[in-house]
């Protein structure tokens, strides 16, 4: 019976998951057709994407010390409520500063919902932690990919103003939620402040390689994420293939993902990380190369960059979990969320940048930045 009870409280908690993830991809295809709505420029898209990665991933840390004081169950709720509700009315507003202001809160419910889910989740896994965890992770993936192909069909087919009818999937799942996952308190082994950076001084020569991997990962895929699809509308390409070639894109980076962790026990790790990156700078440079005169081609290495740099995502955080096993929250946190916020603020000067050189000649110098992450995996020790 008590077994039952976890299955329907994992089914929930990925249901929220899938739902959350698909409200912090849906505005990437539709962002260039926001920014022709209310005359925004290219460096001022860059200052809304930094707030947004700010709201979203950078407080992560924040949202989960304040979830230890109150119930994490309230943070899953209303996370979910805040995610469907603001990022519906990105279509619908009329200037600028409503629209920030949407986005912010929009990604301040996505990242309210994820450390406090996965707690439950793990909680909820136990003796089944593979198969049940990996639901969870996998319809967050899903979610991230079908976000950017709802939002582009119902811009395509509706309009801008259609948006709004996205909330209903979030309120769904947040009933879903409301009404069935457990009531229980999580709790959390608090550690003091100076010890936790004693703990993570003490990993240095393993946390900061590792951080400089993700911010780099991070960086290249929030940029051709973000920018491409002002290349593609360029070109005249409608919204619906932006979301669909987004769709995909995200899909197989969570197949990639899937696949470097089942590595991680069989093959060496560095030649994993290598084989992550080095490929990628091609396939970066491919997918710029031939936007207009192979298209075909170009989406097909745009894609190959999806998969090839996902490879070692979970690798980073297992490496980091493994160095500090008493504090895995902590590290986790750093590599997957933190690191992420940390790229995220580079895209205001990346879009300063693009709005003076153009989009394809910054991306062209994205497409290099994989070679610094080559040089932290040199110096990332694994004894």
């Amino acid at each position: 019976m008590k077994n039952k009870k976890d299955d329907k409280a994992i089914s929930v908690l990925a249901a929220g998951h899938f739902t959350s993830d698909l409200y912090g991809g849906f505005i990437t295809p539709i962002l260039p057709f926001i920014a022709q709505s209310l005359a925004i420029s290219l460096d001022f898209i860059g200052l809304i994407l930094s707030i947004a990665h700010i709201s979203a991933s950078i407080f992560q840390p924040i949202y989960g010390y304040l979830a230890d004081f109150i119930s994490r169950r309230l943070f899953v709720f209303w996370g979910t409520v805040m995610a469907s509700f603001f990022i519906s009315l990105t279509g619908i507003v009329d200037n600028v500063y409503l629209l920030i202001t949407v986005i912010f809160f929009g990604c301040m419910g996505v990242g309210m919902f994820h450390p406090q889910a996965t707690a439950f989740a793990g909680y909820f896994s136990k003796k089944n932690i593979n198969r049940r965890m990996g639901l969870f992770m996998a319809s967050g993936t899903a979610g991230f990919a079908s976000g950017p192909f709802l939002s582009s069909i119902l811009v395509e087919k509706f309009g801008l103003r259609s948006t709004v009818w996205a909330v209903i999937p979030g309120l769904i799942a947040a009933v879903l939620i409301y009404r069935y996952l457990p009531k229980i308190k999580i709790k959390a082994k608090r550690t003091s402040v100076k010890d936790t950076f004693k703990i993570l001084a003490g990993i240095k020569d393993k946390l900061f390689p590792l951080m400089m991997i993700s911010v780099c990962r991070a960086l290249v895929v929030m940029s051709i994420g973000n920018y491409m699809p002002f290349l593609w509308k360029e070109n005249n390409y409608p919204v619906i293939m932006n979301g669909i070639l987004i769709c995909i894109f995200s899909l197989l980076g969570g197949v990639s993902s899937y696949l470097g962790g089942q590595l991680a026990d069989r093959v060496d790790n560095k030649k994993i990380l290598y084989w992550s990156f080095i490929p990628s700078i091609p396939c970066l440079l491919g997918s710029l190369y031939f936007l207009e005169n192979v298209p075909v081609l170009s989406f097909v290495f745009y894609l190959l960059v999806g998969f090839i740099i996902m490879l070692a995502f979970p690798l980073n955080i297992i490496i980091a979990q493994k160095a500090a096993p008493q504090n895995t929250a902590t590290v986790s946190g750093i590599i997957g969320g933190f690191s992420w916020g940390l790229a995220g603020l580079m895209l205001y000067p990346i879009g300063v940048l693009a709005s003076i050189y153009g989009i394809s000649t910054v991306l062209m110098y994205i497409a290099i930045v994989p070679l610094f992450s080559v040089i932290a995996i040199r110096h990332l020790n694994l004894r």
